[in-house]
């Protein structure tokens, strides 16, 4: 089976007065190779400086490798971008909401509550309800 994630030598160098280091560019990521299979929960660690924004910012297309491979589900995230980017999920260190929120509200911001396109048969303008508790879930209130 095809691994999710794979790096094979994956390098990243950031031209010289691109303002990462100085002389003749820096190499942020030196040559990693790894290989993540589906389903596996997966965590890049390292100090600052280690490289692992830079390589975070490969596996999702946002930069070209400087040399190695990088495969995302099969594709190249750079090269293939559009068959990618709408499969992956990105969460930032600093992610989060702005303010507490609903559970429709969450939803509404991933784009998984449709709601109906107006003026059609049966569409009504949006208003959050109220969650009801279950019976079995009464006693959870108390």
């Amino acid at each position: 089976m095809t691994p999710a994630i794979e790096a094979t030598d994956l390098r990243r160098t950031y031209a010289e007065g691109s303002g990462r280091g100085a002389g003749g560019g820096f190499e942020a990521v030196r040559g990693i190779s790894f290989a993540v299979p589906r389903g596996e929960i997966f965590a890049l660690l390292g100090t600052n400086g280690a490289g692992k924004t830079s390589t975070v910012e490969l596996l999702e297309g946002l930069a070209a490798p400087s040399a190695g491979t990088a495969r995302v589900l099969g594709h190249d995230p750079f090269r293939e971008r559009s068959a990618v980017r709408p499969r992956i999920g990105i969460m930032l260190q600093e992610g989060g909401f702005l303010r507490p929120q609903r559970g429709r509200d969450r939803t509404d911001v991933g784009g998984l509550h449709q709601r109906r396109p107006p003026g059609r048969r049966g569409a009504r303008r949006h208003r959050p309800r109220r969650a009801r508790a279950r019976p079995d879930q009464a006693a959870l209130r108390r």
